[in-house]
């Protein structure tokens, strides 16, 4: 009887934790090199497959933080629409029980590590998905989220595996390098900045709004400025912080990492900007840009970007469906939200237990197709 509690109350467990049934599988790539990759299946039958791309970096199937794993959140929206959805651990990443990113990176494997690479290895893993009779007529999204908006339309492009469409998220227009640039240069800096400081939205901050009184604010000075005073901070003495100030603060920062890559020092990369290698850089920066090569793309395509976006410009959305105007293409999709971040305000699950508009119309979009 104790044994039939135990096994029923593990049952409950199982079911509050994951609203989804999740499969384990384990992939050979072309190389001969095998990664992990989990499916989440909801509890009805499946008709498509939402195939998430991640974002930059070391990534797995989960994305596990201290309190709760990314991608089970995910699973958890997509899966409440009917929908399947899957992940993966990227070339050389495995779950780790090793904060703050708990992954393990395999630095031989990791190398291999680009979007063309990462393009081939996404074809193997969606063959393999379909050669399972289960899922063999399923239309397949690709979801791809910030870098993965870079790789997902190369996978479409390359028209090797079945893609019915695409959903960007964090939507990337430019080549990474042009990218790169206008971050260092500090403009997801002064979003970021003026979505807390600027009261009267002139895209700059003055001096009463930087020392305005409030505990949010006061807050924000020790994190973003370790409150240092406003003088120290408008660098060009014009009376104002704004993107000419953070510019001159960076620039040198820019400089030298590119001298990095160039001179392949992955050590300092790794230990003063991101876990990305040389190789990752020189090979985006020779790719076409999206605002190029989505025209080219005949899928339905849906791109969901915040306004508030400090890793890439909003303003690039609007290029986008200019471009797509000029060639009366209309195969396009845009949906801009105020208020918004680069996350789509992914925290709201969280800490308020509902989802931001921006993910409750991803998860919309996806089930419409």
């Amino acid at each position: 009887m104790k044994q039939l509690l135990f096994l029923l109350a593990a049952s409950f467990m199982s079911i509050n934790a994951f609203p989804f049934t999740p499969e384990i599988k384990n992939i050979k790539l072309k190389d001969g090199e095998e990664i992990t990759a989990r499916l989440c299946l909801p509890d009805t039958d499946v008709k498509t497959i939402v195939f998430c791309v991640p974002g930059t970096g070391p990534s797995t199937y989960l994305t596990k933080r201290t309190t709760f794993n990314y991608y089970d959140e995910l699973a958890n929206g997509f899966c409440e629409q009917g929908l399947a959805f899957f992940t993966y651990n990227r070339r050389g990443c495995t779950n780790s029980e090793t904060p703050p990113l708990f992954v393990d990176v395999d630095s031989v494997k990791y190398a291999k590590y680009c979007p063309l690479q990462e393009a081939e290895d996404i074809e193997v893993m969606i063959s393999s998905l379909v050669k399972d009779r289960r899922f063999k007529n399923c239309k397949i999204i690709l979801y791809g989220i910030s870098e993965g908006t870079i790789i997902a339309p190369l996978v479409a492009e390359r028209k090797k595996v079945r893609a019915d469409a695409l959903l960007l998220h964090g939507y990337a227009h430019d080549n990474m390098f042009d990218i790169i640039k206008w971050q260092n240069q500090g403009h997801g800096v002064m979003i970021m900045v003026n979505s807390i400081f600027d009261k009267d939205s002139d895209k700059r901050i003055s001096k009463e709004e930087y020392e305005a009184s409030g505990e949010q604010l006061a807050q924000q000075r020790g994190h973003l400025f370790q409150n240092m005073p406003f003088n120290s901070l408008d660098v060009v003495a014009d009376g104002f912080i704004d993107i000419k100030d953070i510019q001159k603060m960076r620039e040198p920062f820019h400089d030298y990492l590119m001298k990095c890559v160039q001179n392949n020092n992955y050590q300092w990369i790794k230990t003063s900007y991101f876990n990305i290698t040389p190789h990752w850089f020189k090979s985006h920066f020779e790719l076409e840009p999206n605002k190029t090569r989505l025209l080219r793309i005949q899928i339905p395509i849906y791109v969901f970007h915040g306004e508030e976006d400090a890793n890439v410009p909003v303003e690039s959305v609007s290029d986008l469906k200019s471009r797509f105007d000029v060639c009366n293409k209309t195969n396009l999709n845009v949906y801009i939200f105020k208020k918004h971040n680069h996350d789509l305000n992914f925290q709201d699950v969280l800490s308020q237990k509902k989802w931001s508009e921006g993910f409750e119309t991803i998860f919309k979009v996806a089930k419409s197709i």
